[in-house]
């Protein structure tokens, strides 16, 4: 019985997030084309989809496959383990927050949307090197 539960509840959060995903698509139309800044809004909407994706992954990962935590006397030891938190805030807001405030955005929109196209990027593989570099119990 718990190998059912446990199947159940992994695939709720795959179809979750895979919603999730399906419905930032449909809000941000990432192949609508804009009439004066064509590739910088495509940029922007596909490198925040890239994240998007990556955070997802590492969410489903981190809720189910990782390992026990770690004993108090280790979490000091360890350098990573506050910088792993560090990157997962800065990955949670500054990404969002962005693809957000970009049509409050006039003067300097195009490079605002490279700018922020280029910290998706830094981003998303920041928390490839997460990924990495996590203890994963599969």
């Amino acid at each position: 019985m718990n190998s059912v539960m446990n199947f159940l509840l992994h695939f709720v959060f795959i179809v979750t997030f895979i919603f999730l995903f399906v419905v930032s698509i449909v809000i941000l139309r990432p192949f609508r084309i804009h009439r004066h800044r064509p590739r910088s809004t495509i940029a922007l909407k596909l490198s925040y989809l890239l994240y998007l994706a990556i955070f997802l992954l590492l969410s489903y990962l981190v809720l189910f496959f990782l390992g026990p935590p770690p004993e108090p006397n280790e979490t000091n030891s360890d350098p990573y383990f506050n910088v792993y938190y560090v990157i997962m805030i800065i990955a949670f807001l500054i990404p969002n927050i962005a693809i957000m405030f970009r049509r409050k955005i006039k003067s300097f929109r195009l490079a605002y949307n490279y700018l922020v196209t280029g910290l998706n990027i830094i981003i998303a593989l920041s928390l490839v090197y997460v990924i990495y570099r996590m203890p994963w119990e599969f």
